[in-house]
């Protein structure tokens, strides 16, 4: 009869622990969405290359903060991701579209609680094949 008291007593106990620790995990805020390029700690630029079907992304940032860029598809499955480094204060990258299929695609930079997200159209000319249009939005 002792053994199942203090059995008891130990399944009370953790259970005690597990509920306090699950109360007091800290809730998860989502990224405020910047409009206009408002965002704090950085800045960015989307530039569309004459002729072609890639565009230089251009960033400003606040040293000391850490900023991901992330490409998705349009079912948010994440087609590229990339971390600019904390010591970087300028950072340009070209995304090449030449062997990516027409539709729909999410480009979001953020930092730990601030995002931009521009929306990018990729369609095929359908009178000639090999002529592509490339167009970013907010």
């Amino acid at each position: 009869m002792k053994n199942v008291m203090k059995t008891i007593t130990a399944v009370a106990f953790a259970f005690f622990l597990l509920s306090n620790n699950l109360s007091a995990s800290p809730r998860v805020e989502p990224k405020a969405e910047c409009k206009n390029n408002s965002c704090e700690k950085f800045k960015i630029g989307m530039y569309r290359v004459r002729n072609s079907v890639s565009m230089n992304l251009l960033m400003e940032k606040s040293k000391g903060e850490r900023v991901a860029i992330r490409l998705m598809d349009s079912k948010g499955k994440v087609l590229h991701e990339e971390y600019v480094p904390k010591n970087l204060s300028k950072y340009g990258r070209k995304l090449n579209f030449q062997e990516i299929k027409d539709g729909v695609y999410t480009l979001e930079v953020s930092n730990d609680y601030e995002k931009i997200v521009k929306n990018i159209y990729l369609a095929t000319n359908e009178i000639r094949e090999v002529e592509r249009t490339l167009v970013g939005t907010n």
